[in-house]
């Protein structure tokens, strides 16, 4: 089943974290946020149906985030940063950036 993140608001050139069911999938260096989409990066995964993981962590800020999922459809997941918290929407469709 298809898991979209979009990495979104208020990424300054961090590093990014992302493990998914414990396994690192998304290791990047200077994700920045371009202001005028609110979009900074993407990372596409097939996972099985049922429960699912997603861990992310953004190292030199020292937060990190861990959200549970049940995966019974397509599911894309709006990754963003706010007030030293990282936080996420959940979408049966994706996500569009005018």
């Amino acid at each position: 089943m298809l898991l979209k993140l979009d990495l979104q608001d208020g990424f300054e050139g961090d590093i990014v974290i992302i493990k998914i069911n414990s396994k690192e999938l998304y290791h990047k260096e200077g994700v920045k946020t371009e202001l005028t989409l609110g979009y900074a990066d993407s990372i596409e995964a097939e996972v099985p149906e049922g429960q699912c993981t997603v861990e992310v962590t953004l190292p030199e800020k020292g937060i990190s985030e861990s959200i549970h999922l049940k995966i019974m459809a397509p599911v894309y997941l709006g990754l963003s940063v706010l007030d030293g918290k990282i936080v996420h929407r959940l979408s049966n469709t994706f996500f569009a950036y005018l």
